[in-house]
């Protein structure tokens, strides 16, 4: 298998894997704002959008192989 076909099933499966860890944040937010635990709910949105951001990265990356 060559590094393109590789690079695209790892990139597919870690796009997968980074959004699923995007709602599981969401959730936690959630649970979080729910609990009147406002500070600790910012923190986790603060820390998902670095997960969104890497998502975003993923994607590009995955352009650039099929480029």
């Amino acid at each position: 298998m060559e590094a393109k076909e590789r690079l695209t099933i790892v990139l597919k499966h870690l796009i997968e894997h980074n959004d699923g860890h995007s709602e599981d944040y969401k959730r936690w937010m959630d649970l979080a704002y729910e609990a009147g635990m406002d500070r600790v709910a910012a923190l986790i949105k603060d820390a998902n959008s670095y997960i969104e951001q890497a998502g975003v990265a993923l994607k590009d990356a995955l352009d650039l192989v099929h480029g």
